[in-house]
Order: structure tokens, then sequence, then C-alpha cells
């Protein structure tokens, strides 16, 4: 029995889209659908972090794969002058710590709870056992992962390819879909991000994101505050369809209502 239910997203993500010419926008192909590792998983016990909890870090081997059931965990990678950058911002229903599914050696990664947390978390000889039980998991987590590393191509892709602004309208979408939850408007809802932690997600300065966002939230695109921000992301992929951008593929990777009981 599947640990979450399914969450509703488009299933026609930046496909199919017209701009305000009347051209159809180019996107990336449709993934196919993949099977589900949080299927095959075993219920486990959710432990509660605090906000700004370190999960795990250089100093902390990462020996756990681990589930959000509640709240957000913002994974970083640490340079060699201490400098972060943001590779993962993983919400409720999302896999972190696939590290943890090698073999041990140093890594420069960091995992944080952005606000009160609730994870469940398996070691390496769990999920090997539970995949002896039931080899689909094994299936399922080659899927899942194949699709980590495409997104993770997509992003490289867009950070050569494309200047500042492109890459801040196409990471507000991926944030959308992957974390939001639909409004009646049509936005999609994320709970608050700094700018400092969108400027070290999309690979560039805090003061170059507010800039972006302002113009984004003139242009009727963008609405946010302290406690969210609305991502009208219809508006925003027209825009870049319009402008030739590529727009990203769906992820295809499970996203959660809510914690199903056990």
């Amino acid at each position: 029995m599947s640990l979450l239910p399914k969450k509703t997203t488009s299933a026609d993500f930046g496909a199919n889209m017209t701009n305000g010419n009347g051209k159809t926008g180019s996107s990336r192909p449709v993934r196919p659908a993949c099977e589900d590792p949080l299927e095959y998983l075993p219920q486990k016990r959710v432990q509660e972090y605090a906000k700004r909890q370190t999960i795990y870090s250089p100093d902390m081997h990462c020996d756990r794969l681990y589930l959000v059931t509640m709240g957000r965990v913002l994974v970083s990678a640490i340079n060699g002058d201490g400098s972060q950058a943001v590779t993962r911002i993983v919400g409720k229903g999302s896999l972190f710590g696939e590290s943890a599914l090698v073999e041990p050696e140093e890594r420069h990664e960091s995992a944080v709870t952005l606000e009160a947390t609730g994870l469940m978390s398996w070691t390496r000889a769990e999920v090997e056992a539970q995949i002896d039980r039931n080899p689909r998991l094994g299936v399922a987590l080659a899927q899942y992962l194949a699709r980590q590393c495409l997104n993770l191509t997509d992003r490289i892709e867009n950070h050569i390819v494309h200047k500042t602004p492109e890459r801040t309208a196409l990471a507000l979408i991926e944030l959308a879909y992957s974390l939001g939850t639909p409004r009646d408007d049509g936005a999609l809802r994320i709970d608050h991000l700094t700018h400092m932690t969108l400027a070290q997600y999309i690979g560039t300065s805090r003061e170059i994101v507010t800039s972006q966002m302002t113009r984004l939230r003139r242009l009727g695109m963008l609405k946010y505050n302290y406690r969210f921000a609305d991502i009208y992301t219809k508006a925003i992929e027209e825009m870049l369809s319009s402008q030739g951008v590529v727009l990203p593929r769906p992820s295809g990777a499970s996203q959660a209502a809510g914690l199903a009981s056990a």
C-alpha cells in the first residue's frame, strides 16, 4: 500500500501551449509514468524535526533514505570555501538522502529543515531487505533516480543556456509544480522562500532575484509576501514560450496530499 496518496498535478505541464501570437510553445517531451517507490516502501514511524534543524551534513554522515511527510527540506552542496548551492527543495511526498544507498564516502552535502518537518526514513539495509522481498521496489528506485538525473540535467542546461531572467522564471515554475497547491485564480501557492534561498537555488545574487521577482509581480505573473508566493505558471510559461525558451518537462515525481492512515 502506498504511504501517501497521489496529488493531482497538471497533466500538460508545458505542453500544447499557445503564446500571445497564437503559436504553439515548445516543451520537452512528456516523460512516461514510472513506478512509485512509495508503493513498496514499508510504513515507518514519523520523526519530527524543528525548524532549521540539520538532518545531515558533511560532519554528520547521511545513512538513511528519507521521505518528507510534512514540511520542506533544503538540500545543499557545500563548496570548498564554505559557500553553498541549493540543489533541491524537497516537499511533502518526496524522497532525499539517496546517497545512503551507495557506498559511503565523503560527501559535501547538507539537509536542513525549512520549517517544522516530519520524516520517515529507511537505512540502506532496510531498503535492500525490502527489495529482496519485493523486487519491484528496485525497479521503482532505479526509475526514480533516473528522473532525478534528468531533472538535474535540465537545470544544468538552463544554467548554461539562459540568462538570469529566464532562469528565475523557470525556477519558479519548477518550484510551483513540485511544492505548490492550486488556487481558485489559477495560481500555484508555495510557502515563503527567502530571496537568498532562491538565489542559491538559481545560481545568482539575492539582489538580482529581488529585481526579477519585482518584475514578474509588476507583470501580474507573481504575488508574494512574507508568508507565501502565488505563481501564475500559465502566464510565465506563455511568456517564456513566446521568447523561444524550451519549457521543462514534467518530472513524474510522486507528490502527496497527506499521509495515509496506517
